[in-house]
């Protein structure tokens, strides 16, 4: 499938949203079915470089090395990729534990089988005059979405500053671009970011307050998620796609050119210096070779959620994961093998 056709299905799937989307995909697998593999339906839900192992995996060829024909689709935003998981027309979306934290204790049975960001890699950036937490009271701040990676992350790097979240004006804008946009023309006083977007943030001036992967806090913050039923049910298609993934992984972290121009490609940049950033960042600091998720990371979210959902804290962050396909790999040796 050409870069022109993703992008069309992109939009396709942006303007249809969750409904009608099993019809959507019916469509798809008709026009570009490929004979002798089985096909799969996986997502993300942002267009940032934590995600760049599931671009990577794709357009590499490695789904269709061991047989899959994945058509990969944008569904913006963890509660609706959730949804999207819910209702079947995916079967595993890379995307933030928040969602799948809050959509498991709603009764669904979404589960992480795989973790690609373990710990807060989000960079809180201010514009130019903020230089200290302080100056941040009655600011603004953009996410994303409300309850989203993103949110998580600010209202966490607020309570490190000293700063209760009430104190400041937490807005959701959408996209990273978006933000910055925001930033950029006085509508915003920070925001939650990464690279590339925040190399593009510092070219303007702007600072990084704080980098929050130097905090060395376990938070699934993102991951790949599937329901349960599929992992069960569909156990030889959801080893397929981890032990793709996890070779995935080692392709990003061993061919930065390659990596570097799939990454531009989807994050539709042409600045690689704020690429080279991007894959500084998370192939070589962030993403780990083998992706187990994280049952700390998880406990944090519980944690997290009790403050509005005070069950959350009794309940086991187990339910919430399934390290069985990757520790089969594991075991095997495959993984291994593939750094030797």
């Amino acid at each position: 499938m050409t870069v022109m056709d993703r992008e069309k299905l992109r939009r396709l799937f942006t303007r249809a949203g969750v409904i009608g989307v099993v019809f959507f995909f019916s469509a798809v697998t008709a026009l570009f079915a490929q004979p002798g593999l089985e096909k799969m339906h996986v997502g993300y839900s942002a267009q940032a470089g934590a995600f760049a192992p599931i671009w990577i995996t794709k357009e590499a060829g490695l789904f269709r090395k061991h047989g899959l024909d994945v058509h990969l689709v944008f569904i913006p935003g963890g509660p609706t990729a959730a949804a999207a998981l819910m209702a079947g027309e995916v079967q595993v979306v890379a995307m933030a534990g928040p969602a799948i934290v809050t959509s498991n204790l709603a009764g669904s049975d979404l589960v992480m089988i795989g973790g690609i960001v373990n710990t807060f890699a989000f960079q809180f950036v201010t514009v130019k005059s903020i230089t200290s937490p302080g100056q941040l009271k009655g600011k603004r701040i953009g996410v994303n979405r409300f309850g989203a990676a993103p949110d998580v992350a600010a209202r966490y790097a607020l309570g490190r500053m000293g700063i209760d979240p009430r104190e400041v004006i937490i807005l959701q804008l959408g996209e990273q671009s978006t933000r910055l946009a925001a930033m950029k023309t006085g509508q915003l006083e920070a925001a939650i970011l990464l690279p590339p977007i925040t190399t593009l943030a510092q070219k303007e001036g702007m600072n990084v307050l704080m980098d929050m992967s130097e905090l060395g806090a376990e938070f699934q913050i993102t991951g790949l998620a599937g329901s349960r039923s599929f992992t069960v049910q569909k156990r030889p298609s959801a080893l397929k796609f981890m032990r793709a993934f996890v070779e995935g992984i080692h392709f990003y972290k061993t061919r930065r050119k390659e990596s570097m121009a799939i990454i531009a490609r989807y994050m539709r940049t042409d600045d690689m210096e704020a690429v080279g950033a991007t894959y500084d960042y998370f192939a070589t600091k962030i993403v780990p070779k083998k992706p187990y998720p994280s049952v700390k990371g998880v406990k944090a979210l519980l944690d997290l959620a009790a403050k509005d959902r005070p069950e959350a804290a009794k309940v086991s962050p187990e339910r919430f994961v399934n390290l069985t396909l990757l520790k089969e790999l594991d075991d095997s040796g495959f993984i291994d093998r593939l750094y030797q």
